[in-house]
């Protein structure tokens, strides 16, 4: 601090005793200073005259013309300054600063009471950018404010002991003392809004003391979510608009490591009283049904951190909004988050999604204080966050989603029964997915890690079976089934090599059957002219032999295939065009899996057998049942043979068909 220097300035004086009352801040550097018409009423004894002389208060300004800071008394406190040298029993220096155009824009308490110091620093304690251990310590009124009931509760336990630390209990005295005279306003208003449950936006401040815990559903997944305050203040936008910004924490893994993470938002200015319970972040303590949120928030607390100590992700049935990243826009320094609906199996592996995807802010902001997960108590499980990082399989896409929508996959154990195939062939299949597993020395070859994959090919026209067998094999077996077209690799052979590598390390790492459908583009027989398309082939030839999953691949092309896939495929199924019979199967299969509540009373088995008679493939069965199925519920009738060749001449033109 500069030194002092004369009073040379008479129109500082004059404008600072007839100040307006400054803007309160909470927790900040420079507070709001006294109550109006504080201590109306009260005598003058020797209570408030030892008062006084603890309490010093100073106006602080900046001589330009000598370029130091000074001190004057407060107008109307008649304070002494203190000499150098004197002894001083002053515990609290209450500074007024007054800015250049002679009016004060807020005030600081120097703290001149090393054992008040020291309580406030418990009080505090974990809070972030406190000036307690300056020199002088300092600290703003609100927050001195904000410290009333741990100095009431100190000063309470110290009278119990046999023999009081006197010093202790006259020091923190005193700043009751300094809360009482200049809050006494503060204190009868948020008495009196506070019998009704409500607040003003200039009280927010002092609704939200530092380590408050903080219930809000300000979030993309409007989810609930606590966290603790660590500091509050009041800001004002160019245009105009005034906001009450909370500074919080709670706890999050960001992929890397599992802690304290920080979190902004803000209340919006608004007039008169409103209910604290209708803030958009309301002190848990004023929440309606605050136990059974509690408990609610507990179990999902234990729920997340299990789902974070899965070493190879959990899978998941999901429905519901989950946030994604827009690569396109860019809001303060981070890819925009948006909202889709979400609906399938999915997979949740917060570390996954940061290695896949650099530059990733879906886990943003960063863990800025690691804890160690057994050792989080019950109290700290409430702050755990709301949603977790994983995959879309439908979607193919990265997401943030929320915990509380997570269900548990209900397998269809049926689902083989009802593959039309040949039972000697299904069950070979079936045998083969199911005793592979990664890294098993079962497929180990001679060099390490070469040949640990399982690899099948299935060929035959469109339409006969080939996706619904790897989609059945990865549900009898329990496995997630990650399908990829070879258009979504792409055919630039830089961008499908880096694609290929991803997809087969998480499908390895999820234990995924992976099914690559019409993967003919990277089958087909090199030749000496297409240099491109050699190129392809000879990537995915390489990546095949250190693969160590699940790998079933489709083809319409069977006769071009490249002779190096042979050793490289465990084995093959080319599958006919359908029969008579078999699309008799597909139809009944179809039409039993339709919704309970679509009537299909109306549909016999000579019905089916006549709509197997035509040349129908497998999707064109499936897609015909889904549209009668739709019609029917919409327009609430029965499903009927009239509707669905209606849909087989509309849709699928087979007028004529035989």
């Amino acid at each position: 601090m500069a030194p002092h220097a004369e009073h040379d300035d008479h129109e500082h004086r004059e404008k600072a005793s007839n100040e307006q009352k400054p803007q309160t801040q909470s927790n900040g550097k420079a507070g709001k200073g006294r109550d109006k018409g504080k201590g109306k009423g009260k005598g003058k004894g020797k209570g408030d005259a030892q008062s006084k002389e603890r309490i010093q208060r100073l106006d602080q300004l900046y001589s330009k013309k000598k370029r130091q800071t000074y001190f004057v008394p407060t107008p109307k406190s008649s304070v002494e300054l203190e000499r150098p040298g004197q002894s001083s029993h002053v515990v609290l220096k209450v500074r007024r600063i007054i800015c250049e155009k002679g009016y004060p824009s807020g005030t600081e308490i120097d703290i001149k009471s090393e054992l008040l110091k020291n309580a406030l620093s418990e009080i505090f304690d974990g809070v972030e950018g406190l000036q307690l251990n300056e020199e002088p310590p300092i600290i703003s009124p609100e927050l001195l404010f904000h410290a009333r009931q741990g100095l009431h509760d100190r000063v309470a336990t110290e009278n119990t002991k046999d023999i009081p630390n006197k010093a202790f209990v006259d020091q923190l005295g005193v700043a009751l003392q300094y809360i009482a005279e200049d809050y006494a306003s503060t204190q009868s208003s948020l008495l009196s809004l506070s019998n009704h449950d409500e607040i003003t936006f200039d009280l927010l401040w002092a609704l939200f003391p530092p380590k408050v815990t903080v219930w809000t559903k300000e979030n993309l997944l409007r989810e609930h979510q606590l966290l603790k305050l660590q500091k509050g203040e009041y800001g004002q936008r160019q245009n105009g608009s005034r906001y009450f910004s909370l500074e919080m924490r709670f706890i999050a893994q960001d992929g890397e490591k599992l802690g304290w993470t920080e979190k902004t938002l803000n209340i919006e200015q608004f007039d008169g009283a409103k209910k604290v319970y209708n803030l958009t972040c309301v002190p848990f303590d004023h929440l309606p049904a605050k136990d059974s949120v509690s408990t609610d928030l507990k179990q999902r607390g234990k729920r997340y951190l299990e789902l974070l100590s899965a070493l190879s992700g959990t899978y998941q049935e999901y429905a519901g909004p989950a946030v994604i990243e827009n690569r396109d826009v860019v809001v303060d320094n981070e890819y925009k988050k948006v909202v889709m609906h979400i609906s399938g199996r999915i997979m949740l592996d917060n570390t996954t999604l940061v290695q896949q995807n650099e530059y990733t802010d879906l886990l943003k902001p960063p863990v800025t204080d690691e804890l160690d997960a057994p050792s989080l108590t019950d109290d700290e499980l409430l702050y755990c966050n709301h949603a977790i990082g994983g995959f879309g399989f439908r979607q193919k896409r990265w997401c943030i989603f929320a915990i509380s929508r997570l269900n548990p996959v209900i397998w269809n154990d049926k689902a083989f029964s009802k593959l039309v195939m040949e039972t000697r062939k299904r069950n070979l299949v079936h045998s083969l997915v199911k005793s592979h597993k990664n890294g098993s020395d079962t497929f180990d070859d001679v060099v390490s890690g070469k040949g640990k994959g399982l690899v099948g090919l299935l060929s035959g026209n469109p339409g006969v079976g080939k996706t619904l067998t790897a989609e059945v094999i990865a549900e009898v077996t329990k496995r997630p089934l990650y399908m990829l077209s070879a258009g979504e690799l792409g055919t630039d052979v830089e961008g499908v090599e880096k694609k290929l590598d991803m997809v087969l390390e998480v499908t390895r790492q999820w234990g995924c059957v992976l099914l690559i459908d019409e993967a003919d583009v990277f089958l087909q027989e090199r030749d000496g002219l297409d240099l491109h398309r050699n190129a392809l082939v000879s990537v995915f030839l390489r990546r095949l032999e250190y693969f160590q999953g699940v790998l079933i691949m489709t083809t319409n092309r069977k006769r071009t295939i490249d002779a190096a896939f042979d050793s490289r495929i465990h084995f093959k199924l080319h599958y006919t065009d359908l029969s008579p019979a078999s699309r008799f199967t597909i139809w009944k299969n179809c039409l039993d899996n339709a919704p309970v509540d679509v009537s299909k009373t109306g549909i016999k088995d000579e019905d089916i057998r006549q709509l197997a008679e035509l040349k129908l493939n497998g999707r064109q069965i499936k897609n015909a049942v889904a549209c009668a199925v739709s019609i029917a519920m919409e327009e609430k009738e029965a499903l009927s043979v009239d509707g669905i060749q209606v849909i087989l001449d509309m849709v699928l033109d087979t007028s004529g068909m035989d």
